[in-house]
């Protein structure tokens, strides 16, 4: 792949169920025209606020993996530095969940975490456990058996759980697994349902830290292996949709990358932020990738402008409904968005980035 240049061009079914349910069909189709987007997405936003945040050195993130808003709350994880922060409305921090270790309190790793109105859940696949704690304090509360591998872990909107297996060509665990991708549970982990069957040989050629997304609507689910947005609304209830790229992966090399990226066909390069009317995205385009915001009430699709950064959309990592957030750490690269007309903060915030703290950036809608 040649390379993330969002940052730089902003400067410029079947189901196969335990209760033998169906998937629904599909309901719509997406026509995603992405070589001919217009450049006017900055024509929705209507304004964009910085949030400094609390800055203490065992809060420090590499990066955001995963952004969760609930409780008042932003949880905000760092899967390789093995931490979950937490961070009121204001910005200051509430704790850090550090808890890596082979103790019956601690997980191993972080592959993925949820949110619910009470606790945080922890998926760590190398103990098959889920870790579960207090979502006000990071306090250990319990520790759960997984009984399957999981790559992603999500609340629905029934309050139970769903979680996604993704096969990988190389990266098959040494467990015995039931083929299918996405595993539907109760609050103690009892596998309600199973969908997505896979057969042997079947992966996807590119992984993701996420594949659910949790919005107004229900819990959007996406990967590499097809083009189709699946809506998790409740529980039986599965919204599928029809997404047809103009450049779309043709179906005989769906799995080769190399092919993929020399022939710069679109895919899905993260799982889309449904928020109000609009569905946020990042797409592969000639091998670099882009960001798009595609208006489902009329069909029209826009990117940024590739020279003005005015209002221009960071990648977004999450919403609470009502905002976009996007996550920032790079004063030099925040620098630069200004030389090219982004919105500039206060002089507070900008003291806080260029002192090596990090930025949530708010958007808000028209």
């Amino acid at each position: 792949m040649k390379g993330l240049v969002f940052v730089t061009l902003l400067l410029l079914v079947s189901a196969c169920v335990k209760e033998k349910k169906a998937i629904t069909q599909t309901e719509k189709v997406w026509n995603l025209d992405i070589e001919n987007a217009d450049t006017l997405l900055r024509h929705y936003i209507d304004s964009i606020t910085f949030l400094p945040l609390e800055d203490k050195a065992d809060a420090m993130l590499y990066g955001v993996d995963k952004f969760v808003v609930r409780n008042g709350l932003f949880y905000l994880a760092d899967f390789r530095a093995g931490k979950i922060v937490a961070y009121d409305a204001k910005g200051h921090l509430k704790f850090v969940l550090a808890s890596r270790g082979g103790g019956p309190k601690e997980y191993l790793e972080i592959k993925s975490f949820a949110v619910d109105s009470s606790f945080i859940y922890v998926v760590d696949n190398y103990r098959h456990k889920v870790l579960v704690y207090n979502g006000k304090n990071g306090q250990y509360e319990r520790t759960l058996n997984l009984p399957f591998v999981a790559w992603d872990m999500e609340i629905l909107p029934d309050g139970n759980f769903i979680f996604a297996y993704i096969p990988y060509k190389d990266g098959t665990p040494k467990i015995k697994l039931d083929k299918y991708k996405i595993f539907r549970t109760d609050k103690e982990l009892n596998v309600l349902n199973k969908l997505f069957e896979y057969k042997e040989g079947q992966f996807d050629f590119i992984g993701r830290p996420c594949y659910f997304t949790s919005s107004e609507q229900g819990v959007v689910f996406t990967s590499a292996s097809s083009d189709n947005l699946y809506l998790f609304a409740g529980k039986d209830s599965v919204r599928q949709i029809e997404v047809k790229f103009r450049k779309g992966i043709p179906e005989q090399q769906r799995q080769n990358l190399e092919l993929i990226d020399e022939n710069g066909y679109n895919y899905w390069a993260n799982t889309p932020i449904w928020y109000k009317d609009y569905i946020i995205f990042m797409v592969s385009y000639d091998g670099f990738l882009f960001d798009y915001v595609y208006n489902t009430e009329n069909g029209q699709l826009s990117k940024n402008d590739s020279v003005n950064a005015y209002k221009g959309l960071l990648t977004p990592v999450g919403t609470d409904g009502k905002h976009l957030f996007s996550y920032l750490n790079d004063y030099l690269t925040y620098q630069e968005l200004i030389e090219h007309g982004f919105t500039r903060a206060d002089k507070e915030a900008e003291q806080h980035l260029e002192h090596e703290g990090a930025l949530l950036v708010v958007y808000t809608w028209h």
